[in-house]
């Protein structure tokens, strides 16, 4: 698959994962966000694992042990997300997730020993300047709105995390791996934290179908697959975009307010995300093959 190709596909992911907020947004309706979180993986772990039925013997420990770990980073950003949705705005939890794509470099250096360049710097500068603004007609951060900051940090730690171990595996068994131990993470939370819905309306079914089979299964399927060839930082660039996307549906579907602050904050961040892009692919996908053909 062609780079370009690659870049495509995270650009669908973004415009499924915007409309994912609006998703998310009419299933809390009826569900807690516990509900959703195993109806989530749940579902979309049994079409991952049906898609590699015929592959299963050809799974190996090490294949196992980096699908996991990257099922637990994801399970947390999107429980941070999740939950950070019934306490603030879908504006506010899309751009504060989106803001972890000036992490990734960061945390690219540690993985691949590239240090951050100057662009790279400011862009993490302008982030935070938007963020101040975005937030800035409340005194203090909302507890929704720190909990979408955490949110960002996971993402971008996945981000990395994929790059790292796409490279020289099946994406597919990678995707059916980690989605089953996001599947099993969310059975004791669920158990513990959620209660039986009252009543359950056709809409939020129908936003809960959305969740699992084309914000969850077929955007994983895609961004893995994608990782394979593109760079976590590009990746991230382009999938950030869904805060944007989700401002767009939030207003069309929701009739949600958008005041200015959130405007001019989002424009701040969305520039961060553009200068954010780093080094050539060539690059990274060089050193990343020899570090992972030397621990073969």
């Amino acid at each position: 698959m062609s780079e370009k190709r690659a870049h495509l596909y995270c650009g669908i992911v973004a415009v499924i994962w915007g409309l994912g907020f609006i998703a998310v947004e009419r299933a809390l309706v009826s569900f807690s966000c516990f509900d959703i979180l195993f109806i989530r993986f749940m579902g979309s772990a049994l079409l991952a694992w049906a898609l590699i039925i015929k592959k299963i013997k050809q799974i190996d420990s090490r294949v196992v042990k980096k699908g996991i770990f990257n099922g637990i980073l994801l399970f947390i950003a999107y429980g941070l997300q999740t939950y950070a949705q019934t306490l603030t705005s879908v504006s506010n939890n899309a751009f504060l997730s989106a803001s972890g794509v000036v992490m990734v470099p960061y945390f690219c250096y540690f993985v691949f020993k590239k240090k951050p360049s100057k662009r790279q710097i400011l862009s993490s500068c302008l982030c935070l300047f938007g963020v101040s603004i975005l937030t800035s007609s409340q005194m203090t951060f909302q507890i929704g709105d720190l909990l979408a900051l955490g949110c960002a940090v996971f993402f971008a730690a996945h981000l990395v995390s994929l790059q790292y171990t796409c490279v020289l595996e099946d994406s597919r068994i990678i995707n059916a791996v980690q989605l089953g131990t996001c599947a099993v993470l969310s059975i004791p939370c669920v158990l513990l934290f959620s209660h039986v819905p009252t009543q359950i309306s056709g809409e939020s079914i129908l936003s809960c179908i959305y969740i699992v089979v084309f914000a969850t299964f077929l955007c994983f399927f895609l961004q893995t697959r994608a990782q394979q060839v593109a760079s976590a930082s590009s990746c991230s660039v382009i999938l950030s975009t869904e805060s944007l996307f989700a401002v767009i549906f939030s207003a069309i579907i929701l009739n949600e307010y958008i005041k200015m602050n959130v405007i001019i904050g989002g424009l701040f961040i969305l520039i961060s995300v553009v200068l954010v892009q780093t080094s050539s692919l060539k690059i990274v996908t060089h050193r990343l093959r020899e570090r992972v053909k030397a621990y073969h």
